[in-house]
């Protein structure tokens, strides 16, 4: 009897694992119909195990496939996908997480900065000339990075010409975008709250990259870098007209109401507002006996930012961002004379203790150039829409032109971006 029962359970065992192989091999065929190679389980795991209940069964199976998702986070987040599904999968991933958040959150503080620079300043009554200094001020300090980096080049023999052309473009720029700034009435002093914020935006942008840096496979070519600008000065267009018509009430132009037509006279400006306050108002009881100015104060006060219009700003420039790092690098590699194989990377996302070489670099050429650009774009838009907006043409030409010229400007300054950390080592150099 004994050696009868042990006959069957064998012969039971047997057929079960059969009857789990054939469901098992059916269900990897699925898959590799369904899915990309690097997403195929390997379910060989499953093949050859033995069963001593439905409980550990489903136990074992629940366990295989989360190693199996384990396993494809893993990849997905050092970028190690071979085919080209799970490589953009993991750039997109890699480049949400870490330049999509931090664009995002930066955009929307750098927004509500200047909203509230620019409400401190109207509450205070700042005068044109304490306006135009903050604003000359903000305008500078990218320059002087750009100037304090070449000349630290120069003196550690890290200088070429790829680098001291990326600084020249971008420092000509920087000059020719402060000169508008001035020539237009009121356009330097309406830097005052947009200029601090983009500053801040700027600088808070590099000390995050500082220590989670970001990079990819590829170099810097001539034809990679027309490439990337164009692309770039086309997603620029797109997120600023965007924002344009979804989110106008945002940032310090938002506080300032002088985007798109030129500045009225502080009669018409306070008649203005006091109106538009009196009517948001009129079921609010109030002090008949409050001055012009008081009343004026109050409006200003009462002012809230819109963050619904913030947030769109953030996503917008966060998404242009993301897409615009995956762009451009595919285009770079395209023009690239010995491309990385494997296709375009982005580096996965690290963190680090930066030296003091690491920070100085940061410091006097990423965010040079990146602060530099910055200030550029609130100089551009901000000198065109109130030149423009003198013009007898609609409000909507007026934004059109004023970002196709940020759009050039970006295609100008792309150099500037590829170049400007492309230094000769001191021991080559040498």
């Amino acid at each position: 009897m004994k050696g009868v029962e042990e006959a069957l359970k064998t012969i039971i065992t047997e057929r079960e694992d059969q009857a789990d192989l054939r469901a098992y091999t059916a269900f990897r065929e699925i898959l590799k119909e369904a899915y990309d190679e690097d997403f195929v389980i390997d379910m060989g795991m499953f093949e050859g195990s033995k069963h001593s209940s439905d409980s550990d069964t489903f136990i074992q199976r629940a366990l295989t496939i989360l190693t199996w998702i384990s396993d494809c986070l893993g990849k997905l987040a050092r970028n190690e996908f071979e085919g080209d599904l799970g490589r953009w999968a993991s750039n997109l991933t890699i480049s949400g997480l870490r330049s999509g958040l931090v664009t995002f959150a930066l955009t929307v503080i750098r927004q509500l900065v200047g909203f509230l620079q620019e409400k401190a300043l109207q509450s205070n009554a700042a005068s044109p000339l304490t306006r135009s200094v903050l604003g000359g001020i903000a305008q500078c300090i990218g320059p002087l990075l750009n100037i304090l980096g070449a000349i630290r080049d120069e003196c550690n023999g890290t200088a070429n010409a790829e680098t001291r052309l990326a600084r020249f473009i971008t420092l000509t720029i920087s000059a020719l975008a402060l000169a508008a700034a001035i020539a237009v009435p009121s356009a330097l002093p309406a830097l005052a709250s947009s200029g601090p914020a983009m500053l801040f935006y700027t600088f808070a942008q590099d000390l995050v990259s500082l220590f989670c840096p970001t990079g990819d496979n590829t170099k810097p070519n001539p034809s990679g870098t027309a490439a990337a600008g164009t692309l770039n000065a086309m997603l620029q267009f797109l997120t600023f007209t965007a924002m344009n018509y979804t989110a106008p009430h945002s940032g310090a132009g938002y506080a300032m109401a002088a985007g798109n037509k030129p500045p009225p006279s502080e009669t018409e400006g306070l008649a203005f507002q006091l109106s538009a306050w009196m009517e948001q108002q009129a079921n609010t009881p109030h002090d008949p006996n409050l001055s012009a100015e008081a009343r004026a104060e109050q409006i200003v006060e009462s002012l809230k930012p819109v963050l619904e219009d913030d947030f769109k700003r953030g996503g917008f420039n966060a998404g242009a961002d993301v897409f615009g790092q995956i762009f451009m690098g595919e285009a770079m590699r395209a023009f690239q004379k010995d491309p990385p194989e494997g296709g375009f990377r982005i580096d996965p996302i690290s963190v680090r203790i930066p030296t003091a070489e690491q920070a100085a670099n940061q410091l006097l050429s990423t965010n040079a150039i990146r602060t530099s650009i910055g200030q550029i774009i609130m100089a551009v838009v901000t000198s065109a829409s109130l030149y423009f907006s003198t013009l007898p043409i609609s409000k909507e030409i007026v934004d059109h032109i004023v970002n196709a010229l940020v759009a050039a400007v970006v295609f100008a300054l792309r150099p500037g971006t590829a170049y400007v950390n492309a230094r000769t080592t001191p021991a080559a150099n040498a």
